[in-house]
């Protein structure tokens, strides 16, 4: 048990310094066009237009906000704003609730054969008494008597 703690250090360490290491990119690409577009002195040759300045001043800061925001996240390991329910949480009392919900009402299309397992369908002619014969193995079989395999 103690082994795979250490695994999972490991591999959660490793996810960790892959998103900074792009987090930290993304964020130095931003400010690197940002700087380049507005330290660059106006009205002398090679200098982008105002156009040009401020379409990739928006481009831009969406790469410095996506960068900083993975690379703190990264850093911090944990989410930079709190959610409304816990993930595991959340997914527990969806299994619990799943476990005590009723058993869905069979219906002819619930119905399986005790032989091979397969689906009856849509098609499938029922005697009153619940005898078919499963189109997939030829075999018949009552619809009223629980599968033998369950």
């Amino acid at each position: 048990m103690k082994r795979d703690s250490v695994n999972l250090d490991a591999q959660l360490a490793a996810s960790r310094i892959v998103f900074g290491v792009f987090g930290f990119a993304f964020a130095g690409i931003g400010i690197t066009i940002l700087g380049f577009l507005w330290l660059t002195p106006f009205d002398q040759f090679g200098s982008p237009p105002l156009f040009f300045r401020i379409v990739g001043s928006f481009i831009a800061l969406v790469f410095v906000a996506m960068g900083r925001t993975t690379f703190v996240a990264a850093i911090l390991g944990k989410r930079l704003q709190p959610s409304g329910a816990d993930f595991d949480q959340f997914n527990a009392t969806k299994m619990e609730d799943a476990a005590n919900a009723p058993a869905a009402p069979l219906s002819p299309l619930n119905y399986c054969c005790s032989n091979c397992g397969a689906k009856l369908g849509k098609e499938s002619d029922v005697s009153p008494l619940g005898d078919v014969k499963c189109t997939f193995c030829n075999q018949w079989f009552n619809i009223h008597r629980p599968a033998s395999g369950t």
